[in-house]
């Protein structure tokens, strides 16, 4: 049976501090309440706007690298639908993401399951998503599944109280990522923002077009947004 006051209190003791350490604290404080190994935190995770808040391993990195670079997994279902996703075995069954799925048996060795769960506004809108993750397979448990919609509910709250408080004093929320990030994401970000302007298409397609190249040539999502980035006439059709 989970105690849900102990685990939003865990929450929001987590949520106290500096504001810059933020998500870190609140993916800690997840993966805690679950038990879990280690956790992911990001935000617009099903469009391309997504931002990698925190990964507390360099297995949950790898993770989100995969679903980034793919564009399906997990937390990117969750953030979706809004109710969470549930992989016990990662390696035995068979998953409703062709890509992720097969690049996830040479890429994740080491993880054996993913729960994500959703980062709820409301009944209809997703901040986000969070994943936990372990070596070892790990069967539904209903006490992680209910744990782990707790937390992440508690989560969401909490940084979108931050981000309203940050702003009311006229500023943004200090939520900088590591430089391991953002060298994979802001590049990324910065391409679809020259191919949107380039090939007048959105930035849903310019992901894409990224995402159909790197998987074509065998090359990361990085490598095509510095290609772009430092060649305007290289521009995936």
């Amino acid at each position: 049976m989970v105690d849900r006051s102990a685990v939003e209190q865990s929450v929001r003791e987590a949520a106290e501090g500096d504001p810059a350490c933020l998500p870190r604290r609140l993916c800690e404080a997840i993966k805690e309440s679950v038990s879990m190994e280690a956790g992911t935190l990001s935000l617009f995770t099903d469009t391309p706007h997504r931002q990698l808040l925190c990964a507390t391993s360099d297995a949950a990195l790898r993770l989100e690298k995969l679903q980034f670079g793919v564009g399906e997994g997990p937390c990117v279902t969750a953030a979706r639908t809004g109710d969470k996703v549930v992989v016990g075995d990662l390696h035995k069954e068979m998953t409703g993401w062709p890509v992720f799925g097969s690049c996830a048996q040479e890429q994740l060795r080491d993880v054996g399951a993913i729960y994500a769960f959703p980062l709820r506004l409301d009944a209809r809108r997703t901040l986000g998503a969070v994943d936990v993750l372990c070596r070892d397979p790990l069967d539904p448990d209903p006490d992680v599944v209910q744990a782990g919609v707790i937390a992440a509910r508690a989560a969401s709250q909490a940084l979108v109280h931050s981000y309203q408080e940050t702003v009311d004093q006229g500023g943004l929320p200090m939520w900088e990522p590591e430089d391991i990030m953002d060298s994979y994401w802001g590049p990324t970000h910065a391409a679809v923002g020259v191919l949107v302007v380039q090939l007048d298409i959105s930035a849903e397609e310019a992901l894409t077009r990224m995402r159909a190249r790197a998987f074509g040539t065998g090359r990361s999502l990085p490598d095509i947004a510095e290609d772009i980035l430092e060649n305007p006439d290289f521009l995936p059709t």
